[in-house]
């Protein structure tokens, strides 16, 4: 038991290491557009307080809300993410690629 997790420790390391790339970054980039004590709301493309923003709607089973429009739609219907090159990630409010550390366009 002890060489199965020897072995799987580095592949669980490989894995996971994008993810953590990914979430130390982003903060970066959703800071960058807005004042100290505000984040960036990506689909109203607006600052606003933390604690303040957009409530989830109470979707049905099966269902989920989609922030863009404000809406219920069903499972596996919505934007469809691009496959993004190595250092760049996906703008589900534009559906394009972006280099990472670039925010969101203002407007």
């Amino acid at each position: 038991m002890r060489k199965f997790v020897r072995r799987l420790a580095p592949i669980a390391a490989t894995a996971l290491t994008p993810m953590a790339f990914v979430t130390i970054a982003t903060p970066a980039v959703s800071s960058a557009q807005c004042d100290a004590g505000q984040y960036w709301e990506p689909f109203s493309k607006t600052c606003y307080p933390l604690g303040v923003g957009p409530t989830p709607l109470n979707c049905d089973p099966g269902q989920w809300w989609d922030p863009s429009g404000n809406v219920c739609r069903p499972l596996g219907q919505g934007p469809t993410p691009v496959g993004c090159d190595p250092g760049q990630y996906w703008d589900p409010t534009t559906n394009v690629c972006r280099p990472l550390g670039q925010g969101p366009p203002a407007g």
